[in-house]
């Protein structure tokens, strides 16, 4: 009986030991490690942002959009707040149909801004924000004006890239029912 026990003592000690080795690391993304990112919420669970035009979109690229492309983020450095900056993904060539753009910033609208679009830039004006980019663990989310550190982050069905394609946007203060909120992680869903 002492011994059943020990063997079932040691059987289940052995699968934490394996089970845990196929646990991924949740720390934030460092600078110079490149990293991609997924909107999750009510209607998408893990849908991978993509750029579609120089704005930000969530879902499945389309191959009939010819100017929309997966993207990977590197952060420019390890401080506690700053900007991402978006390219192709490794091995597709900047010079692809769909891969025409390179180093372009994240930006959400600043306050002035007549729209609630995400994009990319290449450089930072009066209407773009950004360097306020700043992680939770595998969370994105924003320094605002005040300092507060907030997650404003929305998606709308997009009327331009067909079903199951979400334009994103911030900071959403109208009340639609086609928005919804989202999160922004660095981690695929578990079906992907």
């Amino acid at each position: 009986m002492f011994f059943n026990i020990l063997t079932c003592l040691a059987c289940t000690l052995l699968s934490l030991v394996i089970s845990s080795s196929a646990f991924v690391s949740r720390s934030t993304p460092s600078a110079g490690e490149e990293f991609s990112l997924y909107a999750y919420g009510d209607s998408v669970g893990g849908l991978p942002l993509f750029y579609s035009d120089g704005k930000a979109a969530v879902g499945i690229l389309s191959s009939s959009n010819s100017s929309a492309s997966n993207v990977t983020f590197e952060r420019t450095s390890d401080s506690s707040t700053g900007s991402l900056v978006g390219n192709p993904p490794n091995g597709t060539s900047a010079s692809s149909a769909n891969s025409s753009w390179s180093d372009q910033f994240l930006y959400i609208p600043s306050s002035s801004s007549s729209s609630n679009e995400i994009g990319f830039t290449s450089e930072s004006g009066d209407n773009a924000t950004t360097t306020k980019f700043v992680f939770y663990g595998q969370t994105l989310l924003v320094k605002d004006e005040s300092g507060d550190i907030v997650s404003s982050f929305y998606a709308r069905q997009s009327s331009s890239e067909g079903g199951g394609v979400y334009s994103l946007l911030w900071n959403v203060t109208e009340d639609h029912d086609a928005v919804f909120p989202v999160s922004l992680r660095t981690v695929a869903a578990s079906n992907a």
